[in-house]
């Protein structure tokens, strides 16, 4: 029960609204890119503006109403939301400046990646290190490293940020930087760049470093192969990547796609995602050795960067479809034939035909920064896999969500770690392998920042839930945002 006299007084105190189940704004902000999470809260509130959010923040202290904060809403576990709580919705926040002789872009933590990319093709050819997928949100994919087919040239997004104004859990302001010259707030500062989303205040801005890429569109080519070719294909492909600049990325992709002489049927297919931040035909000429693997079809397209975004982040939409995800992290010449085989082996029996892998191609410049610069360990990694395995019928729940952790088993010996963005609910060490070494460092800005865990969801910094492997698996990890009281588990 909420009282109604706080109620009353958080309504009056903001510029934005209170929404409450059956509000169209409810409705909205409570549905997000996966169907399986049917998460109800309480109230939403929408802020329009930093007091809006500090007075969140203040109800959510001074009732106990446990509290989490939505910007794009594409949590991979749903964790923006939360059941009978305070959802914080960043939605009316999302005004940007862009400062052309700076070659920066201030936004609000409310605008979605779609917002940012429609602005700058409007006005510029200048790119951010920003999101492929376009509906998801700033906060979240820059404070946990976020990875763009930019990268290799131009790093991580949180590499890119500049500034970052935060409301912490004591309701301040603070405006953080590498100017910061407090030394808690330099550590906050070092810990929102690649320690996640919702782990030490709420993010209300940044300002983000744009980059002129060498040419104004770039090659994006899509090479794909039958899934019999793919011991020659990766094999191929997990030396070649050692030689190639930084300007290539080669993304991995093994799931279905549609049959380019029957475009409604989907068949299994492996293949790439390659774009190159050059000109045109150097592009063609880099890629030419895979070529000679003799693909079934090789799409070739010349794009600005914000249009291969869309052109390929369409794809990894779910929507009202139910949706299970887990990501690796993978070092250089991974892609060994008995990974090639544990691939190959599981897409055989995979209950779902929707079912997909993709992995980011790193490297480049975002291995030129050293693992314990920011919150983002994985510099060494090359690959970072992620499973989206994806159904429509809620029967097939367990059928799905065990296949895909018996996957991952079977490839855990290959990886080094996972990656935040790709948050699991399911994931056993699930801290240390996010971390890394960074870990305690992270603990301990938690503590000096949020020491009364007003942002403790079930895997924030400090939490203490570990998943139960034990079979048959529990899965209730992935219907809740909070950690039930009387244990961790």
């Amino acid at each position: 029960m909420i009282d109604p006299l706080a109620l009353r007084d958080l309504r009056g105190s903001l510029s934005g609204h209170v929404a409450a189940p059956g509000d169209p704004l409810y409705a909205r902000t409570v549905a997000i890119d996966n169907g399986r999470v049917a998460l109800r809260p309480a109230l939403v509130v929408l802020a329009d503006g930093i007091p809006d959010v500090a007075a969140t923040l203040r109800f959510a202290r001074a009732t106990g109403l446990p509290l989490t904060v939505r910007g794009g809403g594409h949590s991979a576990a749903g964790y923006c939301l939360n059941e009978g709580g305070i959802v914080l919705s960043l939605a009316l926040m999302d005004a940007a400046e862009l400062d052309l002789d700076a070659e920066t872009l201030r936004v609000q933590m409310g605008a979605t990646w779609a917002h940012v990319y429609g602005l700058l093709l409007r006005e510029t050819s200048l790119v951010p290190v920003g999101g492929g997928c376009l509906p998801v949100g700033i906060p979240g994919f820059v404070l946990g490293g976020g990875f763009s087919f930019a990268s290799r040239s131009f790093g991580l997004s949180s590499d890119n940020l500049l500034e970052l104004t935060i409301v912490t859990p004591d309701g301040e302001t603070r405006v953080l930087s590498d100017r910061t010259t407090d030394p808690a707030e330099r550590e906050l500062w070092w810990a929102c760049r690649g320690g996640g989303g919702g782990n030490f205040g709420v993010a209300v801005e940044m300002v983000l470093r744009l980059h002129r890429p060498a040419t104004p569109k770039m090659l994006v080519a899509r090479p794909r192969w039958p899934v019999e070719q793919a011991e020659e294909v990766f094999g191929f492909y997990d030396e070649w990547v050692e030689t190639l600049p930084p300007e290539l990325a080669v993304y991995g992709f093994w799931g279905p796609e549609s049959d380019p002489l029957s475009p409604t049927t989907n068949i299994p297919s492996i293949g790439f995602t390659i774009v190159f931040n050059g000109e045109f035909k150097d592009g063609v000429d880099l890629i030419e050795p895979l070529l000679r693997l003799g693909p079934r079809d090789v799409p070739l397209d010349n794009y600005a960067l914000p249009q291969i975004e869309e052109l390929i982040g369409g794809s990894t939409v779910v929507g009202d479809r139910s949706a299970y995800m887990w990501s690796g992290v993978m070092p250089p010449r991974a892609f060994t034939s008995e990974v090639i085989g544990t691939f190959a082996s599981f897409f055989a029996e995979a209950p779902s035909p929707d079912s997909f892998v993709v992995w980011t191609h790193l490297g480049g410049k975002v291995a030129e920064v050293a693992p314990d610069a920011t919150a983002f360990p994985h510099r060494g990694a090359r690959f970072v896999p992620e499973l989206k395995t994806i159904w429509t019928d809620r029967a097939d729940t367990r059928r799905n969500v065990e296949w895909a952790r018996d996957f991952f088993d079977a490839l855990a010996p290959s990886f080094t770690g996972a990656y935040v963005n790709y948050i699991d609910p399911l994931l056993p060490d699930w801290a240390r392998r996010y971390y890394g070494d960074n870990l305690p460092r992270l603990l301990a800005a938690k503590e000096r920042w949020d020491p009364e865990r007003l942002f403790a969801f079930q895997q924030s910094v400090g939490s203490p839930f570990e998943p139960s492997q034990d079979r048959p698996l529990d899965l209730s990890p992935l219907n809740r945002t909070f950690v039930p009281q009387g244990g961790p588990r």
